[in-house]
């Protein structure tokens, strides 16, 4: 009976022993309280420039720096991007991650900034963090050509606008500014000579003008051409009106802009008025002819259109009130709007 009680004893005393073990070998991981990370690259971002390489590191030893890359999707940068990098670490043996919050990390180098932490286990984290947004200008634009009288370029990635200058002679003829990406100069060319065209954009991030492009290639007008966009007078028959150019002839299939006015004439050569489709576009053209910007009543009903003479359709914010106009651009009032808004008499939003 004793031998069995000691035998009973000697297992009881091992029993405890690994457990004790086994408590203490989870007692060893300890909580990682301070994450420090040192961010450089292998060229500062800059608009224009390939996305390079970051390299993150450590000076810890209860962790190690796995991976690190930009998150950026893009080949190259723009003004107004924000690098981004994802981190991946692992706690090496003993230690493990415990905290996610801003107090726990200590991120530096090359302006870097901890935005957030994302602790999948004990053992392995994602850290991503910032660097300053992009500043500088734009690039200018590339690829410009003509096609007729419509100058044409690429876009740019981070434009909200450009700026589009008619050279004649390396003589300024007009500059103008469009949010789109092809400007119709028909109108301009009424004195013999070579133009060119340049594009500058303007960044939607900081509103800054960026570089000019280089010039456009050549085109030529001379002096037998010049009385497709010269000066002219108005005229009409039964049919309507057409402008005829002093020099014979008349526009035809475009816009012109005659005494401060924009005005589109047929394929015919007949002024359009009403509403006109171009480009996917809708346009109204009063009845004398001259496209309308701004609030238009047109057959009971109320409509926008902006700086360029394009209807507005959805959510419109206008001097300071939002406004809703349907899909054929009329505007509603006294309703709801189809995402459940109402909308007073003005046709203003009220809750």
């Amino acid at each position: 009976m004793r031998q069995k009680r000691r035998n009973c004893l000697i297992f009881a005393l091992a029993a405890a022993m690994v457990v004790g073990t086994a408590f203490t070998a989870l007692a060893e991981d300890t909580k990682i309280d301070k994450v420090k990370l040192s961010v450089s690259y292998d060229r500062e971002p800059k608009s224009g420039d390939d996305i390079g390489k970051v390299y993150v590191k450590t000076d810890s030893s209860q962790f190690r720096v796995d991976y690190a890359e930009y998150t950026n999707d893009a080949d190259t940068w723009s003004v107004g991007d924000e690098p981004t990098i994802k981190v991946e670490l692992s706690a090496r043996d003993g230690y493990r991650f415990a905290y996610t919050s801003k107090s726990h990390f200590d991120v530096s180098g090359s302006g870097a900034e901890f935005d957030k932490a994302k602790k999948y286990d004990d053992n392995y984290m994602e850290v991503t963090i910032t660097l300053k947004r992009i500043g500088g200008k734009l690039s200018g634009a590339e690829n410009l050509e003509w096609s007729g009288t419509t100058a044409y370029w690429d876009s740019l990635d981070g434009a909200k606008s450009y700026e589009v200058r008619l050279v004649r002679d390396d003589k300024t003829v007009t500059t103008v500014e469009t949010t789109a990406t092809s400007y119709n100069f028909g109108g301009y060319f009424n004195k013999e000579g070579t133009y060119v065209f340049r594009v500058r954009a303007i960044s939607d991030y900081n509103n800054r003008v960026g570089e000019w492009s280089e010039d456009s290639p050549d085109y030529d007008v001379d002096e037998e051409d010049t009385w497709r966009t010269g000066s002219g007078r108005w005229m009409s028959d039964q049919n309507g009106w057409w402008y005829a150019y002093d020099g014979g002839g008349y526009p035809a299939e475009c816009w012109k802009q005659i005494g401060g006015a924009w005005y589109y004439f047929e394929r015919s050569g007949y002024m359009a008025s009403g509403w006109k489709r171009l480009d996917g576009e809708w346009y109204y053209l009063a009845p004398s002819g001259a496209m309308t910007t701004g609030w238009q009543m047109v057959n009971g009903s109320w409509y926008y259109m902006n700086g360029s003479g394009e209807m507005q359709t959805g959510w419109q914010y206008i001097g300071g009130r939002w406004y809703y106009l349907g899909t054929d651009g009329a505007m509603y009032a006294n309703t709801r709007t189809p995402d459940g808004y109402y909308v007073d008499g003005s046709g203003a939003r009220v809750y």
